[in-house]
């Protein structure tokens, strides 16, 4: 240890290495940072088991309410890429507290107001502060952990941040049914609040280490590096393809499909569609430890994507004993959680300065196709739509719902065919010296 220029004191840079990645610390860090994480995919996946009551709220059909979930993504994918440079150059302490704070301000804005666009506009600031946690979470994983571990805590991060995912299924669906949307948005925005604070105080001063390696490189540098690497590309189309299950089917219209589809009720159907994220609990460690252990990456996505797509053409397409399309929604989550090996390959393909810059990119596209299938979906529904109201909001048929998410397995086998682009063999363990987990 050393005083440096400032007077403020300076450690060796192996030395603080070997101390954060052996330290009780870095599973504070990573607690908080899954947290966030947890917060913002509840918040995101709320329409889904409010749409009758956002219908009759706003006076809307299903195309404005596709709309209104996706204003959430028009903020969260254009911020990808700022966010991932920032995070490069100024760490996770002040970007994730602000962000939880601004997604406490935009919940309250959504639960409060009377105008279809006013929510809109709370819906932005929950996709502006959303941004930052997914990212956030890699950050986190890819500096404070080795990389022989990283898909691993990956995995076991996003299985928290499902687990919010099923919270804002069923449990939330129950909420609502008792005491109403508005009051419940409520006291979700005060809960963002407070964990800005939590976050402020837990995280404390982060090792200048981390922020090392970025500070002479010009602020777009990374971005270019990321973009220049054809891999970068084919690797985010296809978690974009990946993806857009979970978003349009977890994300907002699969619990209108079920209750077309079976007859159920709201909570049915959400309890349902959480089945969907525990897949993607229990798939996120378990398939990145399996992609640990065999070094591949390729080989692991395209086979999960090529399962995912069977599967979701029997939940869309077939009719089921409820027990089984139970268990259909969580192998498709299980499966879907391959998708999280895209982020890794992000990781390995790119320049090690560029960690959450090439992280950032991929969620980028991700997002930025999601908020356009949303709504498109909407759209689908809205073009067949029979013209039957049941209390004040549009009903859809389940022939509306097939024709509209048949879009879903044709871009998984686009997605599926990309994959094979991917280069295995790109797997490296350099770094595995520096701690251990």
């Amino acid at each position: 240890m050393r005083f440096g220029e400032n007077g403020q004191f300076c450690y060796d840079s192996a030395i603080m290495r070997s101390d954060v990645k052996n330290s009780s610390l870095k599973w504070v860090v990573w607690g908080l940072a899954a947290f966030f994480y947890f917060y913002e995919y509840l918040l995101r996946i709320s329409p889904s088991v409010m749409v009758p009551e956002l219908m009759d709220a706003f006076d809307v059909g299903a195309g404005l309410i596709g709309l209104l979930a996706a204003f959430y993504l028009y903020a969260y994918s254009p911020l990808q890429l700022p966010v991932g440079v920032m995070m490069d150059r100024f760490g996770v302490r002040r970007l994730l507290s602000f962000a939880s704070l601004i997604c406490g301000v935009g919940t309250i804005f959504f639960g409060l107001t009377g105008e279809i666009w006013v929510a809109c506009f709370g819906r932005m600031l929950i996709g502006a502060g959303s941004a930052f946690a997914f990212v956030g979470m890699i950050y986190v994983c890819s500096h404070w952990f080795p990389k022989g571990k990283q898909a691993l805590v990956i995995g076991l991060a996003n299985s928290i941040g499902m687990l919010g995912a099923v919270f804002g299924g069923g449990p939330l669906s129950v909420a609502v049914h008792l005491y109403q949307w508005r009051p419940v948005m409520m006291v979700l925005g005060v809960a963002g609040i407070l964990l800005a604070g939590l976050i402020w105080v837990g995280v404390g001063r982060e090792p200048a280490h981390f922020f090392k390696e970025s500070e002479d490189r010009h602020i777009l540098s990374s971005l270019k590096q990321v973009m220049k690497n054809r891999y970068s590309w084919i690797n985010a189309f296809v978690a974009v393809f990946f993806y857009l299950t979970t978003s349009v089917v977890g994300g907002l219209w699969g619990v209108p499909f079920l209750q077309a589809a079976y007859g159920w009720d709201r909570q049915a159907a959400g309890f349902a569609i959480s089945m969907l994220f525990i897949g993607w609990m229990v798939g996120g460690p378990l398939i990145g430890h399996i992609s640990d252990y065999m070094k591949r990456r390729q080989g692991v996505l395209s086979a999960s994507m090529l399962v995912t797509t069977v599967l979701l053409c029997a939940l869309i397409f077939l009719k089921w004993h409820p027990f089984v399309v139970y268990l259909l929604l969580f192998f498709i989550g299980l499966f879907s959680a391959a998708e999280l090996l895209n982020f890794s390959y992000a990781i390995e393909v790119n320049d090690k300065k560029s960690k959450a810059t090439a992280v950032a990119f991929t969620n980028c596209l991700i997002a930025l196709v999601g908020s356009i299938m949303q709504p498109a979906i909407g759209v689908l529904l809205d073009w067949h739509w029979a013209g039957k109201m049941v209390d004040g909001a549009p009903s859809y048929s389940l022939e509306n719902y097939h024709i509209a998410l048949s879009a879903l397995p044709i871009l998984l086998i686009v997605g599926f065919l990309l994959s094979f682009f991917l280069r295995e063999g790109v797997f490296h363990s350099d770094d595995h010296a520096e701690g251990t987990n």
